[in-house]
C-alpha cells in the first residue's frame, strides 16, 4: 500500500474511532492502531487537527485529548 492510501485510510480508522466516542486519550489512539507508527498516528492528528475535523486539547502532563468538532460529530451521526 502506498504512502498516501495509507494516511488515508489511517485516517478514515481514527475519524471512525472517534466518531464512536465522544473523545479519547491520544495514547489511546496509538494502542488502536498496532500496525501504525507514532509518527503517523500523530501526522494524520495534526492534519485533521489543522483542517478542523478534530480538536486536540492538553489535558496536562504531556497527555492530549482528541475529539471530533461538533459538526463533524453531527455529520457522521447523520450519514
Amino acid at each position: 500500500m502506498g504512502n498516501e492510501a495509507r494516511q488515508s485510510a489511517l485516517t478514515q480508522r481514527l475519524l471512525g474511532m472517534l466518531a464512536d466516542q465522544p473523545g479519547v486519550l491520544l495514547d489511546q489512539l496509538l494502542d488502536r492502531c498496532p500496525n501504525a507508527t507514532w509518527n503517523e498516528v500523530f501526522a494524520v492528528v495534526d492534519h485533521l487537527s489543522r483542517t478542523g475535523s478534530i480538536r486536540l486539547s492538553g489535558n496536562g502532563m504531556g497527555r492530549y485529548h482528541v475529539e471530533l468538532r461538533a459538526a463533524q460529530h453531527r455529520l457522521k451521526i447523520h450519514e
